[in-house]
């Protein structure tokens, strides 16, 4: 049986810590880890069997993206955000994606807009079976699709770490909306894709508006947009 351990990414160009961070990082996304659980340093040694130093590099990078508050000599705890603070960080998120959505009407090419309609009919996919951390991980390509075909280097570069935050509660949302009939993960995704084919960038920015507006929907918060 596989150590806890095993569980972490192998890679030589990645240090212990990173990858712990990882491994934390989808914990936190998903709710293993509560909004305001304490995450303890003495129980990821006994579960991964790692010394102070990793563990320590692991939850300071978490602590970096948002997605772990530092107390002094408690320790840390996973980020609890108030109804108001997550419509905040929507809000940003919206407001870059519809920057690149405008942008990657004008610039993304032909090839770029393949990719997209086939990351969208594996989302269709990944619906049909009801997986939802496949569809959480086909929204992140997604979206970094659209950032990477907007032609804005550093929103490309900066759109991870801007709105970490917000992939909690997207998958919540998507838990959410698995037990909702009448709800489509892969429509709003559909409208965006083909505003940005069209070349239509009010289509595209009205379209990333109703991604945001859908995901705070689904966690029962006004969008307040």
């Amino acid at each position: 049986m596989p150590s806890a351990a095993d569980l972490l990414p192998s890679s030589a160009l990645q240090s212990i810590g990173v990858n712990l961070a990882s491994v934390l990082r989808e914990r936190i996304v998903t709710g293993a880890y509560a909004p305001g659980e304490w995450i303890r340093e003495s129980q990821l040694a006994q579960e991964f069997g790692y010394s102070n130093g990793p563990i320590r590099e692991a939850l300071q990078l978490l602590v970096g993206e948002g997605l772990l508050v530092r107390a002094t000599w408690r320790g840390v705890r996973v980020v609890e955000l108030t109804g108001r603070e997550i419509v905040e960080i929507f809000q940003l998120r919206m407001a870059l994606l519809t920057l690149a959505a405008e942008l990657a009407a004008t610039h993304m090419d032909a090839a770029q807009i393949k990719h997209g309609r086939q990351l969208l009919k594996q989302v269709g996919a990944a619906k049909k079976r009801g997986d939802i951390d496949e569809l959480m991980a086909l929204g992140r390509q997604l979206s970094q699709w659209v950032c990477d075909g907007s032609g804005n280097q550093r929103l490309a570069s900066d759109w991870t770490r801007l709105t970490s935050q917000t992939r909690i509660y997207i998958y919540a949302s998507l838990r959410a909306m698995a037990g909702q009939r009448g709800v489509s993960a892969d429509e709003p995704w559909r409208e965006l894709i083909a505003a940005i084919a069209s070349r239509d960038t009010d289509a595209a920015r009205l379209a990333a508006r109703h991604l945001m507006q859908r995901t705070l929907k689904a966690l029962g918060l006004d969008a307040g947009m």
